[in-house]
């Protein structure tokens, strides 16, 4: 007996458990918590901008918004996904009772299943960026839009670099602004110091009234004033102060001001780096975006783009592109506006084209967006076993119905 009131005490929490995550009570109400943040993230991309309001509200844990002055407390579109998956796992296949008559929904539940699991790979794997051309160039580099890192390298006679020193992204962004971080290399003779890191800033002159008034580090004449955050990440340009500093605590600093102003957005041209010497030898420091690269080189060989008669708005714009590889035949491709490169798990799209103000004429490059997904063709598969599933429950009912009719029909005749 005693052990039979043991077992019952500890399975209790466990069932208790069980049995929350697989009620359809907690289906609904979080399906209607799903509806409340999708509506606040979308009401939210006006003002903060889509991807903010991404990170914000469909990425997150927790989220405290207001509804006028009044502060409202909802979970994010992050933890709301994992418990309705959760809770389609364990009700819809494991709970539920398996009969021939509930396979295609059974069927249908995997499908939709599937579309979850997608959405969590690409969240946690997926990658996208941005590649752009001049016709001629190829290159098999792509950039982050809104991810920067800081690089400093020992500069060749020729302002070439061989080994790069970065501090990741995630690190530099870390750095809040009054806030200061050092770091060190065996790589490089001396400290890097690091701070106010600001995500949008402007290097500003003291003889600005707005600089003359302000707190803020000068150096060479200038300081960096932080800036509001623009509504898109992307067209946010970052700045900080940055300090080489010898190792020993002994001899004279350099000092800095990083601004990705510096940062040659033109694909045709490097980066402007700030080069200073250190014991005979140059170096160069720049905030550079985020980049990797893709296992194969595309060339631009023709950038196409048609106007409508008498404005500037783009009617039309492709890029006829050569694949190259190496020990492989190359292959001539044409990427357009809705109809992307697929290829080892990446694709490419007909983004955009520069520089802004352009006219008839002038030498064009032509933008790509590379997204890298492994779930990619999920959601397409997710919707043909969804669609089966539901196509096997109706041919069940259908013939159920038929069934049932006809036995009814031979009780009446009898």
């Amino acid at each position: 007996m005693a052990q039979e009131e043991t077992a019952k005490t500890n399975g209790g929490p466990l069932k208790a458990i069980y049995k929350f995550f697989t009620s359809f009570k907690l289906a609904t109400i979080v399906l209607v918590l799903i509806t409340i943040v999708t509506l606040f993230g979308t009401l939210a991309q006006v003002e903060k901008g889509l991807f903010a309001a991404k990170e914000i509200y469909f990425h997150s844990i927790w989220i405290v918004d207001k509804v006028g002055n009044f502060p409202v407390f909802l979970p994010g579109g992050g933890l709301l996904m994992v418990i309705l998956f959760i809770n389609m796992s364990l009700g819809a296949i494991v709970k539920v009772k398996k009969r021939w008559k509930g396979a295609g929904l059974l069927v249908s539940h995997f499908g939709m299943l599937m579309l979850f699991a997608g959405a969590f790979v690409t969240w946690g794997l997926g990658t996208d960026g941005y590649m752009a051309l001049y016709p001629g160039m190829k290159s098999n580099r792509v950039e982050s839009y809104r991810k920067w890192q800081l690089e400093v390298m020992p500069l060749n006679d020729d302002a070439t670099a061989d080994e790069v020193w970065i501090l990741p992204s995630d690190e530099l962004s870390s750095i809040g602004y009054g806030e200061q971080r050092s770091y060190t290399t065996d790589d490089l003779p001396f400290e890097i110091s690091v701070s106010d890191y600001a995500p949008n800033a402007m290097p500003t002159p003291i003889s600005a009234p707005v600089a003359a008034s302000a707190e803020a580090r000068e150096i060479d004449g200038f300081k960096l004033l932080p800036q509001q955050k623009a509504k898109e990440a992307a067209a946010n340009i970052p700045g900080c102060y940055v300090d080489f500093k010898p190792k020993s605590g002994e001899g004279g600093e350099i000092g800095a001001i990083l601004s990705a102003y510096s940062f040659r957005f033109d694909p045709g041209e490097k980066p402007m780096p700030f080069v200073f010497e250190y014991d005979g030898q140059k170096y160069g420091a720049l905030l550079a975006k985020k980049s990797w690269h893709v296992p194969f080189e595309v060339q631009l060989d023709e950038f196409i783009f048609d106007r409508h008669p008498g404005i500037s708005m783009a009617r039309n714009y492709e890029s006829r592109v050569t694949r190259l590889e190496t020990d492989k035949e190359e292959k001539p491709l044409e990427i357009k506006m809705n109809e992307p490169m697929r290829y080892a798990g990446y694709t490419f799209f007909q983004e955009s084209f520069g520089p802004a103000g352009s006219q008839p004429g002038d030498r064009m490059y032509s933008q790509f967006a590379v997204a890298n997904n492994p779930a990619d063709q999920w959601p397409l598969w997710s919707l043909v076993v969804t669609t089966i599933g539901l196509g096997i429950h109706f041919v069940i009912m259908l013939v159920d119905f038929i069934v049932r009719s006809r036995k009814q029909r031979i009780q009446v005749a009898s």
